[in-house]
């Protein structure tokens, strides 16, 4: 079990495009900070669709219990009906 970061706790770690090394804080994520979740899966390397390439993590990256994308993002014409787990980062996670 892992609590997810405070709002403000996480957007320390931020750059301006919402990344912490090369990982994506996405919009929807917000609504999870002070919750806790489950960790169901470690994610050590992931395959980039859109780069149809392997990648291979340098931290882990967690994948929490329930916790999809909706698919509703402000740069897509379209809502994404793909249901994508979030990928979170360890720093943006606490032991709960």
């Amino acid at each position: 079990m892992v609590r997810v970061r405070s709002k403000e706790n996480i957007s320390k770690t931020l750059d301006t495009l919402n990344r912490l090394d090369g990982c994506l804080f996405m919009e929807q994520m917000w609504e999870y900070c002070d919750s806790k979740f489950k960790v169901i899966k470690v994610v050590n390397n992931f395959f980039d669709e859109h780069k149809y390439k392997m990648f291979k993590t340098n931290l882990p990256l967690y994948i929490l219990g329930g916790l999809i994308c909706d698919g509703v993002v402000d740069s897509f014409e379209h809502r994404c009906d793909h249901s994508c787990y979030f990928l979170w980062h360890e720093k943006w996670l606490e032991k709960a």
